[in-house]
């Protein structure tokens, strides 16, 4: 059953990635992007596990039923006659939003300053615990006024936009090429992308998505080598970086397998055989390790918020810096009935899509910051959307608010010689 079962599963991929590619608005939405999620980071890792014969009888079926149910739901969920969320109908000022995009910068960079002078050994491939996660937390502002002044630049270009887009590449392209961090590299573009689709309605050529997809599957397998050069150096050798073999090691991952799918092998297995389910609890906990200070509130007031939930078995050895896929928390939850995880997050993200394409500026700054977490939904978790809706709830709501265009009414002919050009909510 091992190949049927991988044939299926890479054919459910291929559907999703070819429908995307026919209508090339459907390349910027869910199923299209989890499809190459799922190509660049799962399939090259399933040759070698499918012909394992030390993997635990019938554990690698368990996995390839849970992932193609995953992916099914997640198809499922995404409906060309979904109804967008409802955000509220407010129109912006031009001004304010670069203020706002500004004033986030600016905080935001401040703290990725911080990170930049942290040793490579605790910031690069590491569970980050302490100050650094403190310094993570706030320099995700940056990303906010990186895609605010995305999408007022896009919709009217102005010196003081560019500077602020300027200003914030600067931090992004360091954490990328210093830290080697794949989720930033690929949100930046698709905030570009997001950005200039929304606006303009222009679709990046097939062929250079294509290439691009393809490049970045041979150069996924070699991002720990990368890592590893950058973090005992804290920054990039050029030498040494040139010296990677990428190919070499994209074999050897179609000849050995990669370590999170046999992660996910392994976890499935365990908990099917115990059938010792967390039930969501997942969800809370990382919600408290997030957002619950302990720096401020305590250590034990913190571990205090935690739910018991079961733990993998003792001969259960991840290497540290790899995962597990969503598939695993989602099994973990529910069994096999935790796929509806994912049919409830892509239902959820084509609502988002729906507003976001209507021309809600609202709606696209949740599309642009959501969309590749839900894609890590495959590879890592199925949490992290969930945190960074929480996250922009916290900070962006409150800077959208202040960027409101607020004004006493006037008859239209006057208030379009009057009023700058507001965008829409």
């Amino acid at each position: 059953m091992n190949w049927p079962l991988t044939w299926i599963f890479i054919l459910i991929v291929a559907w999703f990635f070819a429908a995307g590619v026919q209508r090339p608005e459907k390349m910027y939405q869910f199923p299209f992007l989890a499809s190459v999620m799922t190509l660049g980071f799962i399939i090259p890792q399933l040759p070698s596990l499918a012909n394992d014969p030390f993997l635990p009888s019938g554990a690698y079926v368990k996995a390839m039923l849970m992932a193609i149910l995953c992916l099914l739901m997640l198809r499922w969920g995404w409906s060309e006659t979904a109804r967008p969320i409802p955000f509220s109908d407010q129109t912006f000022s031009h001004r304010k939003l670069l203020i706002a995009a500004a004033f986030l910068s600016v905080i935001g960079a401040y703290f990725y300053f911080l990170l930049s002078r942290l040793p490579g050994e605790i910031s690069i491939g590491v569970q980050m615990t302490g100050m650094p996660v403190v310094y993570l937390f706030f320099a995700r502002l940056l990303t906010y006024g990186l895609a605010i002044a995305l999408l007022c630049f896009v919709r009217r270009p102005t010196l003081a936009g560019a500077l602020i887009i300027g200003f914030d590449l600067i931090f992004y392209f360091d954490r990328i090429i210093v830290t080697g961090k794949r989720a930033e590299a690929l949100e930046l573009l698709l905030m570009i992308l997001l950005a200039v689709w929304f606006n303009r309605r222009w679709v990046i050529p097939r062929a250079a998505m294509i290439a691009g997809i393809l490049v970045g599957t041979l150069a996924m397998t070699s991002m720990s080598d990368y890592r590893q050069i950058t973090r005992a150096h804290s920054g990039v050798v050029l030498d040494e970086v040139l010296e990677i073999d990428v190919v070499g090691n994209f074999e050897e991952t179609l000849k050995e397998g990669g370590l999170e799918m046999r992660n996910a092998v392994q976890r499935i297995d365990e908990i099917d055989r115990r059938l010792e389910f967390d039930y969501g609890k997942f969800h809370w906990n990382k919600l408290v390790f997030t957002f619950v200070p302990a720096q401020l509130l305590g250590t034990s007031f913190k571990e205090g918020l935690m739910l018991n939930t079961p733990k993998p078995e003792r001969s259960y050895q991840p290497l540290t810096g790899t995962t597990e896929t969503g598939f695993v928390d989602a099994f973990a939850s529910f069994w096999y009935f935790g796929a509806l995880k994912f049919f409830i997050l892509s239902y959820l993200v084509c609502r988002i899509w729906k507003a976001a394409i209507a021309g809600g500026t609202t709606a696209q700054l949740v599309y642009m910051m959501s969309i590749v977490p839900a894609m890590h939904a495959i590879s890592h978790q199925t949490d992290w959307v969930v945190q960074v809706w929480i996250h922009m709830a916290l900070f962006l709501v409150p800077v959208l608010a202040f960027a409101r265009f607020r004004g006493v009414a006037l008859p239209p002919r006057i208030a379009r010689a009057r009023m700058p050009a507001p965008l829409r909510s």
